[in-house]
């Protein structure tokens, strides 16, 4: 357990208690005590989490197909300790209870009182909600949302020799949403690599009613499936699972061979148990200020909202600092601001070295453009290109060095620009609708 305390200034210090110590939590925590550090503000900050081991989320999507850097669960995991900043007590517990009216947080171990609150508990995924999943789970179904399964899948695939290979989505939402695309995507190469992908029919099985949920992405994103040859099944929640087949609502029904779930997702039920939630363990929050909309002096980050936007990290990282910036107005006696709109910013790998790059909010879709640099890029928008996909990889590094601790990554605000993007292009699909 790492505990690295200050206090700064005369009195008590205001306490503020943090749930979760994934992406949310830790860039929340390590932000504000930055800044509180840097204004002289008086903060008692606590983080409480139930993961000493941080795993590194994106590269989960790259352990199936064992890459190098990516073959082992230590190329993808550090220690949380390492990434706690001055001013911070972080304590690995597991908490029972929240209780809003005494402003108290609960553990095994022992009660914590708190003046404001930061619910980063993320979502978790749901085996048992689907009929028959669990039974084939690990034995002709898998998955990569979660370490253990990402490396059982790179065996299976590693001894798959053809047939039907599909992708499921269980339901929305889940974290990432492009990840599953991503999934079929670097399948088809690394079948292609194989020599097997003749003998391979490849689908994605879809509750959306098409590849994504922006028209524009979506007919990018359709397309580069179509080009693959990978099939589309929209439409279909999955209900249950045989051992050859699965079955969606509205009577479809899908074979396979080897079988790629997203499993169902819900928030905490920790929030639930608190009233704070939506009745599936998100938040009620304030999509502008992040702010609790069910009780005083609560902010959400990340997964655990239920903002309409992407449950992705980036989404965790640009609202860490809207939280952050609102929580040290309230402190101050000031209201906070209406600042977060909901930036996602998402590279998309589609195989055979290339990927391609979304950015948008609440309101602006992801459009064609350049990024961060109008006319310069270096990324590209809506395209697919070889160095979108270095940018990905190199993110790894910008993650543990940059994100986590707190610091400020250059030309990458939390609010979203529009500067280098081809928002003409809208007009087609206003008209279109």
């Amino acid at each position: 357990m790492h505990s690295a305390v200050v206090r700064r200034g005369a009195g008590v210090a205001t306490r503020v208690v943090i749930l979760g110590d994934g992406i949310g939590g830790l860039v929340t925590a390590n932000l504000l005590a930055r800044r509180a550090r840097g204004r002289g503000i008086n903060l008692g900050i606590r983080l409480i989490g139930e993961s000493p081991v941080h795993t590194y989320q994106p590269g989960l999507l790259f352990l199936p197909f064992q890459p190098r850097g990516y073959r082992t669960l230590a190329d993808l995991q550090k220690d949380t300790a390492r990434f706690i900043g001055q001013g911070i007590e972080y304590l690995a517990e597991h908490v029972t209870a929240i209780d809003t009216g005494s402003r108290t947080v609960s553990t095994e171990r022992q009660r914590y009182a708190y003046d404001w609150l930061v619910l980063a508990l993320g979502a978790r995924t749901l085996v048992d909600e689907v009929e028959g999943l669990r039974a084939q789970w690990g034995l002709r179904a898998h998955g990569f949302y979660m370490p253990d399964s990402a490396l059982r899948l790179a065996a299976a695939l590693a001894s798959f020799d053809g047939g039907d290979l599909v992708v499921d989505i269980a339901e929305m939402p889940i974290k990432c949403p492009v990840a599953p695309l991503e999934f079929v995507l670097l399948a088809d190469e690394y079948l292609t690599r194989r020599g097997i992908r003749r003998r391979t029919r490849l689908t994605v099985v879809t509750p959306l009613s098409g590849a994504f949920t922006k028209p524009v992405c979506n007919d990018m994103l359709a397309h580069l499936l179509t080009d693959r040859d990978i099939r589309i099944v929209p439409n279909a929640p999955l209900e249950s699972v045989s051992e050859r087949d699965i079955n969606c609502q509205e009577g479809t029904s899908v074979p396979y061979d080897l079988l790629v779930v997203v499993p169902p997702h819900e928030g905490s039920d920790l929030i639930e148990a608190a009233g704070l939630g939506d009745g599936l363990g998100f938040g009620i929050t304030d999509k502008h200020t992040l702010k609790s909309r069910v009780a005083a002096r609560i902010f959400l980050v990340g997964d655990n909202t239920n903002v309409p936007t992407s449950k992705a990290g980036s989404v965790a990282h640009f609202q860490a600092d809207v939280v952050v910036h609102n929580l040290l107005r309230e402190v101050a006696g000031e209201e906070a601001e209406p600042l977060a709109d909901g930036h996602t910013n998402c590279f998309i790998e589609t195989g055979f070295g290339k990927a391609t790059l979304i950015d948008f909010n609440y309101e602006i879709q992801p459009v064609p453009g350049e990024f961060p640099v109008p006319g310069l890029g270096p990324l590209s928008l809506l395209k697919e290109t070889r160095l979108n996909h270095l940018g990905k990889l190199a993110f790894r590094s910008v993650y543990w060095n940059l994100l986590l601790p707190g610091r400020h990554i250059p030309l990458v605000e939390s609010r979203m620009s529009t500067a280098g993007k081809r928002l003409e292009v809208l007009s087609k699909y206003t008209k279109l609708s």
